[in-house]
């Protein structure tokens, strides 16, 4: 077998497709801090914001999770899967403190909140590491 054979190939659609899920998990952050503030208090008559708030951290967990597989099947070789990692991690903790904020444990909102911005930073951080591996076009 030649060396050129072995190597894997890189998919970079698949990597523009987490790409794309990257620039929706930013805006939900963005999204989730905004309803949050719902729970609170803070909101307009007759919107359910805490609601929404549930919604969209599941959503946010699934694209997540969409994000890290599609990282994977890519097979690129580089830190992009250790962030996509890194990123469902984070989501999956910061939807187990929202669980356990509904149970009425509003005290944890102290680690919910400031992990929310360092989230939104890895997201952030990992958009350059897409434009490198997907590379100029």
């Amino acid at each position: 077998m030649s060396e050129a054979s072995s190597e894997a190939v890189v998919k970079t659609n698949l990597l523009k497709y987490a790409m794309y899920g990257n620039i929706v998990v930013m805006l939900l952050i963005i999204g989730q801090a905004m309803t949050g503030l719902g729970r609170l208090g803070y909101t307009f008559e007759g919107w359910n914001l805490v609601s929404s708030h549930e919604y969209t951290g599941h959503l946010g967990l699934m694209l997540t999770l969409g994000i890290l597989v599609l990282v994977i099947i890519s097979k690129h070789d580089g830190k992009l899967k250790g962030m996509s990692i890194g990123l469902f991690v984070m989501w999956l903790m910061q939807y187990g403190l929202g669980e356990m904020m509904s149970a009425g444990k509003m005290w944890l909102g102290m680690v919910h909140a400031p992990l929310a911005i360092l989230m939104f930073a890895h997201a952030a951080m990992m958009m350059s590491k897409f434009k490198e591996a997907i590379g100029p076009d």
